[in-house]
């Protein structure tokens, strides 16, 4: 009975920080299904969206002071996110598909226009991060990436019969592309742990090589591309010259090796090295640069409202930005600037105190990978993580710091 107590106490005392890590992180659950099940995984996902939609309502209700002094924020978000959808709805009867697939685009449309993104963000955007203990938040979503993908190493090297038995998704249904951004994100929360908060242990290690894995089978490029960029980060933030010696005789090594690869034909038989090959070596971008090359021509010809926001395929340009000009033209164009201008102030922020956020300011990270993703692949109405951690951005960059030097706080146990 009293650790029910005492469990109730924790939970309610650090309610923000859980609901955080649920929303970031706690919707991997929804794609759980190594067996390709066709009865679950729809009622998990409901199951979790529901919960998350539910509990997001209970944080706006609750913040709504917070919310009522960051509105000019949530409005910027309301007006171009209302604006896409308005878009979004008038294309749907274009689209040219059997009934079949068209029932799925539209009710992911509504579904993720609707339930998903828009209630959730405006409660990421309330959440009082001054008092989030972002030092449990970081072991927690360490702990839980590294369980999760732990079983998926186990499950894909023992169970599966090969890598790609189960779509280069191991344990997942989802996307490989995605599957790839989950070992990514604990690849960095690990490096980060380790380099910025000094964390010793054989655990990060471990979280770098579990980590790998998935990136690996996946055979994503996004996620490489990600890790790269936010490498370079961190070593501009470490400045030491060590760090940039090992890091481009390392990348050299890479290209080098990846050209004898390329040119001998050893790994043509690997996807990673048959893909990254592919795009580094031959340009080729899977078929995206076609969509990508078609959204521009609809904004050229729309350049004010912009056009349909899909494709009569019910594809996407595969580019942020490039959708929104051609969804919204420019007018959509300066409602997501007005938005994206909180975010980018609250990033660079952040990024300039780095070691005054210590475990907080992993957030960037998360959402920098997700951001270079929307640059690569995804569409705009889908791809929930870019928002959520673009809204747990700009509510970060609200803590502010009283002393030059940052003081632990004994009553949470952290620093932010």
């Amino acid at each position: 009975m009293e650790q029910a107590i005492r469990l109730k106490y924790l939970i309610t005392r650090h309610q923000e920080m859980y609901f955080l890590a649920f929303a970031l992180f706690g919707y991997m659950l929804i794609y759980i299904d190594p067996y390709d099940s066709k009865i679950f995984p729809p009622y998990i996902n409901v199951l979790v969206r529901g919960i998350l939609f539910i509990l997001s309502l209970y944080f706006i209700i609750k913040n709504f002071l917070i919310l009522k002094n960051r509105k000019n924020i949530a409005l910027a978000f309301i007006l171009f996110f209302l604006f896409h959808f308005f878009k979004l709805y008038i294309t749907l009867p274009s689209i040219a598909l059997d009934s079949n697939a068209f029932s799925n685009l539209k009710n992911s449309v509504y579904y993720y226009g609707l339930i998903v993104i828009p209630v959730p963000v405006i409660a990421i955007l309330t959440l009082n991060y001054q008092t989030i203990d972002f030092n449990k938040f970081s072991q927690t979503i360490f702990w839980f990436l590294l369980i999760l993908l732990g079983i998926n190493f186990v499950h894909t090297n023992f169970i599966f019969e090969d890598y790609n038995s189960n779509g280069r998704g191991g344990i997942f249904r989802s996307y490989y592309i995605f599957v790839g951004h989950y070992g990514l994100s604990l690849v960095v929360l690990s490096l980060y742990m380790y380099l910025f908060l000094r964390r010793k242990g054989y655990q990060y290690i471990l979280g770098i090589l579990i980590g790998v894995f998935p990136i690996y089978v996946s055979a994503a490029r996004s996620p490489i591309l990600a890790l790269l960029i936010i490498l370079s980060l961190f070593l501009i933030l470490i400045n030491k010259k060590k760090y940039w010696i090992c890091f481009f005789c390392l990348l050299l090594l890479s290209l080098v090796v990846l050209y004898f690869i390329y040119k001998s034909k050893i790994g043509e038989d690997l996807i990673f090295f048959k893909r990254l090959n592919d795009a580094i070596f031959e340009n080729n971008a899977s078929g995206r640069s076609f969509y990508l090359n078609q959204g521009i021509d609809v904004f050229i010809k729309h350049p004010f409202l912009g056009g349909n926001a899909l494709f009569k395929d019910g594809m996407y340009p595969h580019n942020l930005f490039v959708e929104i000009l051609m969804s919204t033209g420019l007018l959509g164009m300066a409602l997501f600037i007005i938005y994206f201008k909180f975010v980018a102030e609250s990033f660079f922020k952040i990024l300039k105190n780095i070691y005054k956020y210590k475990e907080s300011g992993i957030l960037i990270f998360f959402f920098l990978q997700y951001f270079i993703l929307a640059q690569t692949s995804g569409s705009l109405y889908s791809s929930f993580e870019f928002w959520y951690f673009g809204a747990a951005v700009i509510g970060l960059g609200y803590i502010n710091f009283t002393n030059e030097e940052t003081k632990s706080n004994n009553r949470r146990g952290n620093t932010a």
